[in-house]
């Protein structure tokens, strides 16, 4: 379950720049890794200035009719299930800043960025087309033995300036690593393109250069597909409270506490 939420952490959120827009999109993840099999899912996403929420109506990734609340810039998120009338948070900063600490050395970054000539028409809405190419090496530890895996990676972003200049990833926008490699491997992610992408598709392909020591069994090459596609957008007026969570609802790592009953949380300065 941590390693979705972190996965979602890191793939979910945008952080548009102004205008309230709400949007439903499908989800694809594929892999001929049997160790990471296929999953799926639908969902909406609402975004007013640094808020987001993201609500999981079916599929396979996260459990449907739960949802996950960024009430701010600072990194964190909040994933809440109705049903059990709890939440979890996860401090996207913290995860940055662990990833940055963990020795993973980033060699031979190359990227590009070109906007093609060819246009599609995606929920009603005329897009441009544009593609990053990225490649890179990457060195981590695997109980102690250095395995090193070169990645190419490949962007197809279809998007819109309709709705401003909202970041081009789903990235949360902001969190610094400190490893000035795996920085510049973000921002190389998150490369500069026009407008809002109303269909992605990553492709990524890698290569493994596994020890002769080693007992570690992995397929030398490795190929992932994910793709996002909208299949519905809106500007709205969006309210405060679709980004709050319910005053009843408890931490589900915590045991239950005394609340008061006319708080709100609002996650304004000092609120916990």
């Amino acid at each position: 379950m941590k390693r979705l939420l972190v996965t979602l952490a890191l793939a979910l959120i945008a952080v548009p720049s102004f205008a309230a827009i709400q949007y439903e999109f499908m989800l694809k993840n594929t892999s001929d890794d049997a160790a990471k099999p296929s999953s799926d899912m639908t969902g909406r996403a609402t975004i007013d200035g640094v808020r987001s929420r993201v609500e999981f109506l079916s599929g396979t990734l996260y459990p449907p009719n739960t949802y996950v609340i960024a009430p701010d810039s600072t990194g964190r998120l909040y994933f809440v299930d109705p049903a059990k009338q709890w939440f979890t948070e996860v401090n996207t900063a913290g995860i940055a800043s662990a990833l940055g600490a963990s020795g993973i050395k980033i060699d031979n970054i190359k990227s590009n960025v070109e906007m093609l000539p060819d246009r599609s028409r995606i929920a009603g809405i005329d897009t441009e087309h544009y593609r990053v190419t990225l490649s890179y090496d990457i060195t981590v530890s695997m109980k102690t033995i250095p395995v090193t895996q070169h990645v190419e990676t490949e962007i197809d972003s279809w998007t819109t300036t309709k709705f401003g200049d909202v970041a081009p990833s789903f990235l949360t926008g902001g969190s610094r690593t400190g490893n000035a490699e795996l920085d510049r491997l973000l921002d190389s992610h998150n490369a500069k393109i026009s407008g809002f992408p109303l269909r992605q598709l990553v492709t990524t392909r890698t290569k493994y250069d596994m020890p002769a020591r080693s007992k570690l069994e992995r397929p030398s090459l490795r190929t992932m597909t994910r793709e996002t596609w909208v299949t519905k957008i809106q500007e709205i007026q969006a309210e405060p409270s679709q980004f709050t969570i319910p005053v009843s609802y408890r931490r589900a790592d915590q045991p239950d506490l005394p609340r008061n009953a006319t708080q709100t949380l609002t996650f304004e300065g000092g609120t916990k």
